[in-house]
């Protein structure tokens, strides 16, 4: 949340003296009751009683909303493409433009969405560097392979032989380990590239 402003302070403090709810300051805010009676905390102020009654009503509703079993977390079949998490953020960015048609849910809901978004966009970028190296090895040990069993078949001497053998042996194990999630030469489309097919 960004800083209270002077000018925040003293319209707090004007509300607190006038007993505003607690639940409206607040709205007028859009900051929550806990960060209301923090700040107050903070300032020195004592906390009217008609803002504590609603703060403690307020604790129980949240308290009683956490004891929910939330259901399992199940990983996804499929990442989310760049485009997709884009359009994803971009409506969420649109109806924060006009924010009074938000509730303050709604407001909190739409950034959470954004810091969301932004995290798994940089995030997917990351990944798709380290795949696109991973794949690169796995590449180049498949070319080694190749090397290698082209050199056995033409090498006479019984000590080299036995070298490449072994080395064609750890390459192929290496493939195998490799293969439930890259094969050699595969060519993967792009998640973070389709940007410009953002309309």
């Amino acid at each position: 949340m960004p800083a209270w402003t002077v000018e925040q302070e003293k319209a707090l403090l004007d509300m607190i003296q006038q007993k505003v709810p607690i639940e409206e300051i607040a709205e007028h805010f859009r900051r929550s009751v806990d960060a209301i009676g923090m700040k107050l905390r903070r300032l020195g102020l004592p906390i009217p009683e008609k803002c504590l009654a609603r703060s403690a009503e307020n604790k129980v509703t949240k308290k009683q909303a956490t004891t929910t079993t939330l259901p399992a977390l199940k990983p996804a079949e499929e990442l989310i493409s760049m485009a997709a998490m884009m359009k994803v953020m971009l409506g969420a960015l649109e109806q924060l433009k006009d924010p009074a048609a938000l509730s303050p849910l709604g407001i909190k809901r739409c950034r959470t969405i954004v810091t969301l978004a932004r995290t798994y966009m940089h995030m997917l970028e990351r990944y798709e560097k380290w795949s696109s190296l991973e794949q690169g090895l796995v590449d180049m040990e498949a070319r080694f392979l190749e090397i290698f069993k082209q050199k056995l078949q033409t090498e006479k001497d019984p000590g080299e032989k036995a070298k490449l053998e072994k080395e064609i042996r750890r390459l192929e194990e290496s493939l195998k380990e490799s293969s439930k999630f890259y094969k050699p030469f595969e060519k993967k489309p792009s998640l973070t590239s389709p940007l410009k097919t953002l309309k």
